[in-house]
């Protein structure tokens, strides 16, 4: 998702708000990566823009409604998410030589604009929950049968499972001391 930032870029000092919602696709066809199965419109953005000597300085909170597998049972689940960002996006003449690049975060279109696209994705990725459970005593998925055992008790119960490799070992008999 593109910005145009003509009357910011060079007028230290400036600001402008951005408060708007937009579909996930302003963002490219797949930017989200393979860890979230669905991204929900609309991506709420309250961003402000400010003018610094470097380039842009882009702080604010992006909202998200994502669906995620449950981590036991993996029913869909639908989580709200609130990246709070803050990030510098740099105007190319006002890098330093020395300086490493970081891809996306640099003024574009002749110092014209920024896109937001990475900022929106690293934000959601390094937000997002490690697990997400359907609810605490979700009983998971049976591991011989596959069954979610949420809906019905398939009949097995909760034997370890033994790995085939180690199976010679059971006929072994060891002294006793």
């Amino acid at each position: 998702m593109r910005i145009v930032v003509t009357d910011l870029v060079g007028h230290p000092g400036e600001t402008r708000a951005v408060d708007t919602a937009v579909p996930a696709s302003a963002f490219g066809d797949d930017p989200w990566g393979p860890t979230v199965d669905a991204v929900r419109d609309p991506i709420g953005l309250d961003l402000h823009l400010d003018s610094v000597v470097e380039g842009i300085l882009v702080r604010g909170t992006i909202h998200y409604d994502v669906q995620m597998p449950c981590g036991r049972c993996l029913v869909p689940q639908d989580e709200q998410v609130d990246a709070n960002v803050t990030e510098l996006f740099l105007d190319p003449a006002k890098r330093e030589e020395d300086e490493e690049d970081d891809p996306g975060y640099e003024l574009i279109d002749d110092a014209t604009a920024l896109d937001l696209s990475t900022l929106a994705r690293d934000a959601l990725v390094i937000d997002l929950p490690l697990r997400v459970l359907c609810r605490e005593d979700c009983q998971g998925l049976c591991p011989t049968c596959g069954g979610d055992r949420n809906l019905e008790d398939c009949g097995h119960r909760d034997e370890p499972l033994r790995d085939p490799r180690w199976s010679a070992l059971a006929d072994l008999e060891l002294p006793r001391e």
